[in-house]
């Protein structure tokens, strides 16, 4: 039920003419995608809990605020209302601003298709359809597995790639101090093979054996075997222990895993190496390069898995191979051994992988994997999905595919989850959060029909949706009913709630009468100080309201240790936040005189330098 009081009628009529408007322009001008995204502007207006009555926080504000609310939202549908983090981060997911098209750029570069289906006449992609779940953040509750698999089955999934870390149950006198406290034990991963074998999914595991060994290196047992002593990051592939422990690592994994075609033994982003003294003799010795050093330590993994778990193709990321030299890989035998997975996570991947690199590739490998994206590639604290970029990522991959299908064999896509960047850093978007963008990419690689905005009729219901999935951050909210679907209510609360406390912020009744000055000093016009903080009560409201919901849905998904780390990085400094400028307010309110200027007069430091 919705219920529109105030001023958000205001809202609502004025938002209705101006929809109006535009679908008229656009219609005008043939433009029917975009009168499509403009029938769903009327986001400004939230649903009112009947418990805690709170609706939109733009009520009690005037029309020019409500006019660059609206321009900012607007903004937002359109791709304009914000940044990407342009910094080079975990696998170089951040690309520049310059690479980056807004969605309407995106939207207009579409042709729409009568009902909801993608057109542009290309093949469906045929190989193996992996979703990755990194159990290094997050991991979930055993029982998620249970509603999980069929539903990504039922998009179309064929498999799974499980990043274990330290989830996994390591065990024996060499291993034992690796998992987490709260890792699955041997008896809830049977319990996830056997739902993922019940619902027709093919499990592969992946474990780190070269970089990103953080998880293991962290701890002081191991720190003798870190490249760089005070880096984490890279096992040093010379060490006299290094290559027992890995294999042992390889050992319980695939007896745990049992049938397994497929292991994936990362040995992507190897930022050090060659850098210890072990590995400097051993270069010197055996006059080595650090490429050949990195090829030596990957083909002996590489063999050791064929050799010893017969019937087990060992899979690696192929960062480290594109600045190889097609001899290089072939000396190695690295074909022979392995099958690569190219990966990339921007908008545009052929910017970024140059054609160079597949004629190398199509003439070493017999086949090849790929990796796209459907959540944590747009930086590595966000936490709400935006479905437009990560679909702009898979149709870079298939228009790669269908350029190179001539001369390669693509074997197979994996389409990532990250939850971490790195074992060190916070969590980005919760996996329910990233629902909705998987199906989306998962329908749109299998259809033969790519080009246009709208998410198809099938994906809508399989998600139990009542309407369209808004296509980024803002652009919406999300009415489905798959499960995890509170979560991503309550994270969508969030970010509208952040959006209405930064514009709140950046008034210029708070900059001008609430600055450090101002507080410090006690010294500002009351009806100001109200005017500026008029919805911050509202604000800190609806916070709790958000802290109480979120904690009750995750609770059926995740421990209470992902619980509190969620809460404690997102929630926190903004109630913090909030909190602070309460107490400004309650004590620019306290004061009914004020004394005359020069404010700092009484100040010692002050009072010597007049």
């Amino acid at each position: 039920m919705w219920r529109i009081r105030g001023r958000t009628q205001i809202t609502l009529a004025a938002m209705t003419v101006a929809t109006l408007i535009l679908i008229l322009y656009r219609m005008s001008t043939n433009d029917v995608i975009a009168s499509n995204i403009t029938k769903d502007g009327h986001i400004h207006l939230t649903k009112i809990d009947e418990a805690n009555e709170f609706s939109t926080l733009t009520q009690n504000q005037d029309v020019a605020k409500l006019r660059e609310y609206e321009a900012h939202i607007m903004d937002d549908i359109r791709g304009r209302g914000g940044s990407v983090d342009d910094r080079l981060g975990r696998r170089l997911m951040f690309p520049s601003d310059n690479n980056l098209r807004s969605v309407e750029d995106h939207i207009d570069n579409m042709k729409e298709h009568s009902g909801s289906a993608w057109n542009s006449g290309i093949h469906s992609f045929k190989g193996y359809r992996m979703v990755h779940l990194d159990l290094k953040g997050a991991p979930p509750r055993v029982s998620y597995y249970e509603d999980f698999f069929p539903l990504i089955r039922n998009l179309g999934a064929t498999g799974i790639l499980m990043e274990y870390e330290d989830m996994f149950p390591f065990s024996g006198p060499q291993l034992q101090d690796i998992p987490a406290y709260n890792a699955y034990s041997k008896s809830d991963i049977r319990q996830i093979l056997q739902l993922a074998a019940s619902n027709g999914l093919q499990v592969i595991p992946l474990i780190q054996t070269f970089g990103h060994m953080e998880f293991l290196l962290k701890l002081q047992k191991y720190s003798e075997l870190r490249e760089v002593q005070k880096y984490p990051q890279v096992i040093c592939p010379t060490h006299n222990s290094t290559f027992d422990l890995l294999t042992a690592m390889i050992d319980q994994v695939v007896e745990l895993h049992p049938g397994i075609k497929y292991l994936h033994i990362g040995c992507d982003e190897v930022y050090y190496l060659g850098e210890c003294v072990r590995c400097g003799l051993a270069l010197v010795d055996h006059q080595w390069s650090k490429k050949q050093l990195f090829l030596h330590h990957v083909s002996r993994l590489a063999k050791y898995v064929r050799d010893r778990h017969p019937g087990v193709t060992p899979l690696t990321w192929d960062d480290e191979f594109r600045e190889l030299t097609a001899a290089e890989l072939v000396e190695w035998g690295i074909a022979k051994l392995l099958e690569p997975v190219i990966w990339k996570y921007t908008p545009d991947v052929a910017s970024y992988i140059a054609p160079e690199v597949w004629d190398k590739y199509a003439a070493v490998f017999p086949a090849v994997w790929v990796a796209s994206a459907f959540k944590g590639a747009t930086g590595s604290d966000k936490y709400i999905t935006d479905i437009s970029y990560h679909l702009e990522n898979h149709q870079s991959w298939m228009d790669i595919i269908s350029s190179y299908s001539s001369q390669l064999t693509f074997k197979g896509i994996f389409i990532t989850g990250w939850q971490r960047y790195d074992h060190f850093s916070v969590l980005c978007e919760l996996l329910p959060v990233g629902i909705p963008s998987l199906a989306a990419s998962l329908s749109f690689i299998q259809s033969e029909n790519r080009g246009t905005a709208l998410i198809p009729r099938k994906v809508l219901d399989v998600l139990k949706c009542d309407g369209s999935l808004p296509m980024s951050p803002g652009a919406g909210r999300t009415r489905c009913n798959f499960p995890g679907s509170p979560i991503l209510e309550a994270v969508e609360r969030l970010y509208m709630l952040h959006l209405n406390v930064d514009r709140m912020l950046a008034d210029s009744t708070v900059k001008g009468w609430m600055s450090t000055y101002n507080v410090e000093h006690g010294f500002s016009n009351p009806s100001h100080v109200e005017h500026a903080t008029a919805e911050l009560d509202r604000c800190k409201m609806e916070l709790a309201y958000i802290e109480r919901d979120i904690r009750s849905a995750m609770s059926d998904v995740y421990d209470r240790y992902t619980i509190t780390e969620w809460v404690t990085t997102f929630l926190r400094p903004l109630d913090a936040q909030l909190q602070t400028l309460w107490e400004a307010r309650e004590k620019l309110l306290s004061r009914t005189h004020w004394p005359k200027r020069p404010l700092d007069i009484l100040k010692p430091s002050v009072t010597h330098n007049l």
